[in-house]
């Protein structure tokens, strides 16, 4: 039975793969999220089975560690699939350009510091707290979910100048994801930035405001899901997007 561990599952894109994968009854699917009751009511009342709810924080190495943990007693030691998609993104100040912050420099750096915590130091926290159950498993894959603000072809395409601190730290988490495939290049860990589309959902980190994609969560999570099951060794470290054959399209 394939196990699914889904880092960040509350809402939007993340509740999505819960729905998604635990469609296929052979698959595990274990979401973890800061506040799990919540997420346990949506599960009972959507009907979702073979889905387990287990504690866990981006912000807090501790409580990935201890997750990883209550994941290996139910997967018996092994996760096949890691998908970090939690993520910060505050308005304040999100839609500002660059010069926009002359005379809110304060500003900047605690929404950048705020990013960099959860969208890259988080990355670092939960890979390395799952790695030891991802390296026993013969699939092997670690999926990052990135956004198109992070790729330069996507930005100078759109025009866009906004949105700096959380592209600032997803840049950096696609790095990261880089570092870890030349570490694991050798042990046939598979790690994959994966851009998730313009999909309508929920996006700042209290679940506040809305994402008018044109996208529905499932369309582009079914779409993902090809790109992860598709991804070999030989895909390891790259930034890719959700559309199968469209590799420049990111949103």
């Amino acid at each position: 039975m394939p196990s699914w561990v889904i880092v960040g599952a509350s809402r939007g894109i993340g509740y999505q793969y819960l729905k998604t994968l635990s469609a296929d009854e052979s698959n595990i699917v274990i979401g973890i999220v800061r506040n799990p009751d919540p997420t346990k009511q949506k599960v009972e009342k959507d009907g979702l089975r073979n889905v387990h709810i287990i504690a866990g924080d981006l912000n807090s190495h501790e409580s990935l560690n201890a997750a990883a943990k209550a994941t290996s007693s139910i997967t018996n030691g092994v996760v096949d699939h890691l998908i970090i998609n939690g993520a910060y993104l505050s308005f304040d100040g999100a839609l500002e350009n660059p010069t926009d912050f002359i005379g809110k420099e304060d500003m900047f750096r605690d929404s950048l510091n705020k990013a960099m915590e959860t969208n890259t130091a988080g990355l670092l926290y939960a890979a390395n707290a799952f790695l030891p159950l991802v390296e026993k498993s013969e699939i092997k894959k670690v999926i990052y979910i990135s956004t198109g603000h992070a790729h330069p072809d996507a930005v100078s395409g759109a025009g866009f100048a906004n949105f700096i601190t959380y592209s600032l730290s997803k840049v950096a988490a696609n790095f990261l994801i880089l570092k870890y495939a030349e570490e694991f290049k050798n042990k046939g860990v598979i790690f994959l930035s994966l851009s998730p589309g313009w999909v309508l959902t929920q996006v700042d980190e209290e679940g506040n405001g809305r994402c008018n994609g044109p996208s529905p969560p499932e369309e582009n999570v079914r779409k993902m899901i090809e790109v992860i099951d598709a991804a070999t060794i030989a895909d390891s470290g790259q930034f890719v997007s959700h559309n199968v054959g469209r590799p420049n399209d990111w949103f």
